[in-house]
C-alpha cells in the first residue's frame, strides 16, 4: 500500500502527503491486528501446544494476560515499523522527485494507528479466547467488520454507534458518545473477554 501510495502520488505529479498515506493503512491495521491476535491466542489451543506452555506455567490466568499484551504489543510494533518504513519511502521519493514532503497531521494519523491496532488486537484475543478456536475466530471477525457494522444500522437506527464494533475507535480518535464507546466496549471486548477468561481457565486439555 505505502508503494502504491508513492507510485501513485508520483505518476500525478502530486507531493506526497505522509499523514493521508499513514491514515490509509488504517483499514489493512484494522483487519491485521485482530486476526495476529486470534492467532496468537488460539494457536497452541489448535495443536494442543497450549499442554506444554501450561505444564510451564500453570497459572492460566497469567499465561492468558500475557497472550493479551503480546499480541497487542506485537501488533502496534508492526505498525510502527510500517510508519517509518512508509515516512522514510516518500522522504526518499520526494528528495528524488526534488517536491516537498508534506507532513499533514502526522498526530492524527498515528493516534489513528495506534487505536485501531491496539483496540483491534484486543477485540480479536477476546473472541479467540471465547471460541478457542482460529477459523471460527477469524470468520466472526470478518463477519463483524464487513457485514455486522455496515447492516446494523438498517435495524438498530439511533442505537447503531451502541453496538457497532467501530465505535470505541471513533470515539477515541474523533470524539463523540462516551457511552456509545462504553457499550461497544462492553458488547465486543469486555463480554467475548470475560467468556473467554472462563472457558481458558476451564477448558480440559487432556
Amino acid at each position: 500500500m505505502v508503494g502504491f501510495f508513492v507510485a501513485l502520488s508520483a505518476a500525478r505529479g502530486q507531493q506526497i502527503d505522509v499523514s493521508m498515506m499513514l491514515a490509509a493503512l488504517a483499514l489493512p491495521a484494522g483487519l491485521g491486528a485482530p486476526i495476529i491476535a486470534i492467532l496468537g491466542i488460539t494457536s497452541d489451543w489448535q495443536h494442543r501446544d497450549v499442554i506444554k506452555f501450561l505444564a510451564l506455567q500453570p497459572a492460566r490466568g497469567t499465561m492468558l494476560l500475557a497472550k493479551y499484551l503480546a499480541v497487542a504489543a506485537f501488533a502496534l510494533g508492526i505498525v510502527m515499523i510500517i510508519s517509518v518504513v512508509a515516512v522514510a519511502v516518500a522522504a526518499l521519493v520526494s528528495a528524488v522527485q526534488g517536491t516537498d514532503l508534506m507532513l499533514g497531521d502526522l498526530l492524527q494519523s498515528a493516534r489513528l494507528l495506534v487505536c485501531v491496532s491496539v483496540i483491534g488486537s484486543f477485540s480479536g484475543a477476546a473472541i479467540a479466547s471465547a471460541f478457542l478456536s482460529t477459523p471460527i475466530a477469524i470468520v466472526f471477525v470478518l463477519f463483524q467488520s464487513f457485514v455486522f457494522d455496515s447492516l446494523i444500522g438498517l435495524f438498530a437506527g439511533t442505537a447503531t454507534p451502541f453496538v457497532q464494533s467501530a465505535t470505541l475507535s471513533n470515539v477515541l480518535i474523533e470524539g463523540g458518545n462516551v457511552w456509545a464507546a462504553l457499550s461497544s466496549a462492553l458488547i465486543w471486548i469486555a463480554i467475548p473477554g470475560a467468556i473467554g477468561v472462563w472457558r481458558n481457565l476451564a477448558t480440559n486439555v487432556t
